[in-house]
Parts: structure tokens; sequence; C-alpha cells
């Protein structure tokens, strides 16, 4: 069985990728239209481009994931393979009908930016049952509960219309709960691994992140936060409050950021 590594561009999946190889590495990019928030270096874009093979303009995800993923390819001495879906303003638009945000009730944005990609990848190049490490840490070992086997997608026409199927397409593997590595020793590899990782991975305004974690990226990004605010319309996204509330909120001293998990839908790893 093929084995593949699901990659953020955080620490943890980074760490996955170094120390339990596997056939391929993918890393999948939330892309956005936005001109404002394209990355201010050029040669990045264009490489990002090259890589994708399509214009890129922007991500959701910050500048420095992009920076990460070619260094980390430098590291493992193999290619890291880049896939992406619609942007996020085409999948808003069909899902939402540009009324809003990803929320507690409209959690699409994993399947269709994340997953979606990768699976469209897999049944073209490789379409057999693989084994997919993803990065859950023992800490949050509880992840790989809600991890999925199967995938409803296109897998080719009737007439002029797609015709779709669920397929169980892969099988989940987790060694950092296998092996007990916690957030800890990750943090100390990364710290010396030459790389420079952003404290935060995946979307910057992604509803699963804690406050607190929202509010350090308004410093961090404040572009892409105010492209998230932008968009967040008729329906909040975080029913506590909205990002421009959450840009007002004081800074807690003793919050540990980026030491969170990600995406509770069992897909994206930070």
């Amino acid at each position: 069985m093929k084995t593949i590594n699901s990659l953020s561009g955080g620490k943890t999946s980074s760490y996955l990728a170094v120390h339990y190889p596997a056939d391929y590495n993918i890393f999948s990019l939330v892309r956005i239209d936005d001109l404002k928030c394209k990355p201010k270096d050029d040669k990045l874009v264009q490489m990002v481009s090259d890589k994708l093979g399509i214009d890129f303009i922007a991500t959701a995800e910050s500048d420095k994931t992009l920076k990460v993923m070619f260094d980390l390819e430098q590291v493992l001495g193999k290619e890291i393979v880049w896939v992406t879906g619609k942007s996020f303003e085409q999948v808003n638009k069909e899902k939402t009908g540009g009324k809003g945000l990803p929320n507690q009730q409209w959690r699409f944005c994993t399947t269709e930016m994340k997953l979606r990609p990768i699976f469209d990848w897999w049944f073209k190049n490789i379409n057999q049952k693989v084994k997919m490490g993803i990065g859950f840490r023992y800490d949050e070992k509880e992840r790989a509960e809600r991890f999925s086997v199967s995938f409803k997608g296109i897998v080719g026409k009737r007439k002029t219309r797609n015709k779709w199927e669920e397929i169980e397409w892969r099988e989940g593997y987790f060694p950092l709960i296998d092996n007990k590595i916690t957030h800890y020793p990750i943090y100390k590899w990364a710290s010396k691994s030459n790389i420079d990782f952003p404290e935060d991975s995946n979307c910057v305004g992604c509803f699963h992140k804690q406050v607190q974690q929202l509010r350090k990226n308004w410093d961090d990004e404040p572009l892409k936060m105010q492209w998230f605010a932008d968009q967040e319309k008729k329906h909040t996204w975080k029913k506590e409050m909205n990002f421009k509330q959450i840009k007002k909120v004081g800074k807690q001293l003793d919050f540990i950021y980026g030491g969170g998990s990600g995406c509770q839908g069992g897909f994206c790893t930070d």
C-alpha cells in the first residue's frame, strides 16, 4: 500500500514528514483572490505559481507557510506535491451564496479547500487505497477518532453531469500518537531545524482557533485578518464575537500561541 504524508506547513506535520517518511508528501494550499493580500516577494509568488501550475495571487494562510514548504522540501531531499482547489471566494459563493464564512453550521472549508484537492490528485495519480500519515499529536489524540476514511468525489461523467461516488480511499496512520509525541519535543525539534515556521498554521482566520490566537493573528497578519472581517457579512463565523471585535480583545500574556490543534474535522494539522 502506498503512503502519503499530509502536510500543513506547521511544525507538527513537518516533524511527521522528517521522522516518518512516506512515498508522497502533499500540501494543499488555501487560496484567496484578493490582490491586497498578495505576498510582497514576487519570486515567491512565481515559485508558488510554478508549483500549482496556475497564476497564484494570495493565500488565507501565512506567507511563511509557503516558504516553509520550500525549505522543508530541501530538508527532506524529496519533492513535496502542491495541490489546490477553488479559491476561498469561489467556495464561499457556492456554499453560502456570499452570505458569510465557514462556521459551526457551514463546515465546508476543510472538505472543499484542503481535502478535495488531495482526493482529486489521488484519484488521478494513484487511485488505489493508501495509508495516510496525519500529524495528530499524542496530546490531541482524540482527533484521530474523527478521521474519515471515505470521500465523495467526482469519478467521471454521466452524459452532461458529473458522476459522484463515495470512495474508501485511505486509512489513517498516526505515528505521533503511537509514539506518544507531544507538543514540546516537536517545539524543540523545530527550534533547531533552521526552518522559520509561522507561529500559527493553516488559515489565519479559521473558526476553530481560539480567540487569543486570532487576536495575535491580527498583529501578525493584519491584511488577511481584514480579508476575513470583510467576508463576514450577514452571518458571524464564530458565535462569541466577530472579527472586528476580536481585534479589540486584550492579549492574554500566558497564552501559548501556536500550540493548539487545528481543524476538528480531522484533517488540518498544525
